[in-house]
This record gives C-alpha cells, structure tokens and sequence, in this order.
C-alpha cells in the first residue's frame, strides 16, 4: 500500500482561512507510523457555531503560532506525498491558507475517503464518526479534535482497501471509477473525479438496472430507505424525467426539494453539462451541499445508481 498522509483542520469560523488547530496522520504501508498537531492562532475572530464544534476557545489559541509560523512543519509532511482527508473542506483549507498566508504553493496529490466511501458502501451513514462506528476502528472517541480526524480518515483509508481486497489505494481508487487521485500543483488542478468510462463498482447495480424500471417501486413504503428525507436533484437523469423523480420520491414518503438547503438529506447528481457547471464539473447544488457538509456532513451526495438502489428492490 502507498504512504500517505490523512491531514484534518478545525476553522476559526467560515473562512477557510481561518485555521486554528490542525492534526496529521502519517501512514507507512497501511500503518500509522508518525503524527502531528498543533493550535493555530487564526488572528480572526471565532463564530459561537465552530466553537460549539470542536471545542477550540480564542484563549487557547492566543499563544500559538500562526500559519505562516506553523506551515513549514505541515509542508514537511505534505509536499509530493499522497494526502487524504475525509472531505474536500481540509484540502480548500490548505489551498485558501496558502493564497491567504502567501506561503509556498501546494505539490500534492490527493483522495477524499467521503466521496469514496459514499460511492463503495452506499445507503449508510458516511460521517467520520459513522465510518468509525461501521468499521469497529478502535481508540478514535474525540471526534473533532483535528489529530483524532486526521487518524480516523487515514484508518477508514486502510479500511476501505482491505473490505474490497484492494493491495493499494490507487487500486482503491480506480476500482470504485475514478480516474486516479486529485492533484494540486503550482501549474495544474486535477479534481477527484469519477472516469466517464467507469465501471460500476460490484456494490453497485449494473448500467442495465438503471434502465429497468420494472424494479421500481418493489419495496416496502413502510421502510424505505428515502422516507422522510429531504431529496434534491442535480444534473441530467438518465433512468428518468426530473418530473418522475419527483414523483418517485414524493410516494415514497420522501420530500422532492427544489434546491439544497440546511434541511437537505440527500442530494443526487446526474450528468453535469460542462459548459454550465465550469471547469471544475460543480452545480451550485453540489457546491452549497459541499458547504453545508463542512459543518455538519448531514447532506449524503449520491450518483444516480445509488438512488436508483434506494427505491429499488
């Protein structure tokens, strides 16, 4: 298995740029071998919701160094190494502290394991403290201390490799259809993204049942897996109209959403039309979801296949 390192962040308050602790995790063929955390005086003011989070007071952090004393040491683990972290929101941390900060440019390649377990272990709950609690990973309790994170992201990471019999994570990766890890350099940005010639991993239904209706709906009202979640929907459906969705979705007990809010549960996403989304293949749903989930990581972003799982027998 590649070494990596598994890097976690806690934020000041809703400015990437805002770091004030950071916790990582390095991993030596499937072993955590090294570890590093630090407070991080953000020389911002703290939000009442992040302090609330993870615990960090502005006192605690009034004698700690800032970024630009502190990154250094972060680099030495970083650079041209393999990082992960559970969700995109520690990388746009790096990437806003480094504008912000001006410190030296980032040469990493990356994977999350959110979207990663999302897409191999759908219709499960996909937070860090859930993928703990599904694994049984042992000695990680205090959950958004940034050095626990980092060590539950880097274990789940191993995880992942052994549940789908993968000898490295770059087998991991490309088994579960992506097109290789992420990467950010001074002259590119490569986005972890799924191959548009992917296969479907075998947890997953074949391209056949995406087209076969006859399996909608046998499932029983009563407990399915949608009821009583908030559902939007992004991109263009292939299996059917976005007004079928919703129609699927509201008899099934579930509530079709026309945008992606705070009460959002799940969110689907078709094919993107580049030309819409930009160069970067995000909607403004995705997006939003993606800053909803840097908080609270309540909003499950799911493919197309997925759903049709959920309302499928």
């Amino acid at each position: 298995m590649e070494n990596f390192v598994a890097i976690d962040f806690e934020t000041a308050n809703s400015n990437a740029y805002s770091p004030c602790s950071v916790g990582i995790a390095k991993f030596e063929n499937g072993t955590l071998v090294d570890s590093f955390y630090s407070l991080i005086n953000p020389e911002q003011e703290f939000d009442a919701m992040n302090i609330f989070v993870h615990g960090i007071q502005p006192e605690d952090v009034k004698n700690a160094p800032v970024y630009k004393e502190i990154y250094p040491k972060i680099e030495n683990y970083i650079r041209g190494n393999l990082i992960v972290s559970h969700s995109s929101f520690d990388r746009n941390v790096l990437t806003k502290s480094a504008d912000h900060y001006n410190v030296s440019p980032l040469d990493v390649n990356f994977f999350d394991t959110l979207t990663l377990s999302r897409r191999l272990i759908p219709g499960v709950q996909h937070g860090l403290s859930q993928m703990v609690d599904y694994y049984g990973l042992s000695g990680i309790t205090n959950f958004h201390n940034a050095l626990e994170d980092a060590k539950a992201c880097g274990l789940l990471a191993v995880a992942l490799s052994s549940e789908f019999n993968c000898s490295s994570i770059i087998e991991l990766v490309t088994n579960a259809g992506y097109k290789s890890f992420g990467k950010i350099s001074p002259t590119e940005y490569i986005p972890f993204t799924l191959s548009r010639t992917t296969t479907v991993p075998n947890k997953f239904l074949s391209a056949d049942d995406i087209f076969n209706r006859e399996n909608i709906h046998k499932v029983n009202y009563d407990y399915a897996y949608i009821k009583g979640k908030n559902i939007a929907f992004t991109g263009k459906l292939q299996s059917m109209t976005r007004g079928e969705a919703e129609t699927i979705v509201n008899s099934l007990g579930a509530n079709f959403q026309k945008s992606v809010t705070l009460k959002t549960n799940i969110l689907v996403v078709g094919l993107e039309d580049p030309r819409v989304v930009g160069p970067d293949g995000k909607s403004n749903k995705i997006k939003k979801a993606e800053q909803i989930n840097s908080k609270t990581n309540n909003i499950e972003v799911i493919d197309e296949k997925e759903f049709i799982q959920y309302i499928s027998k």
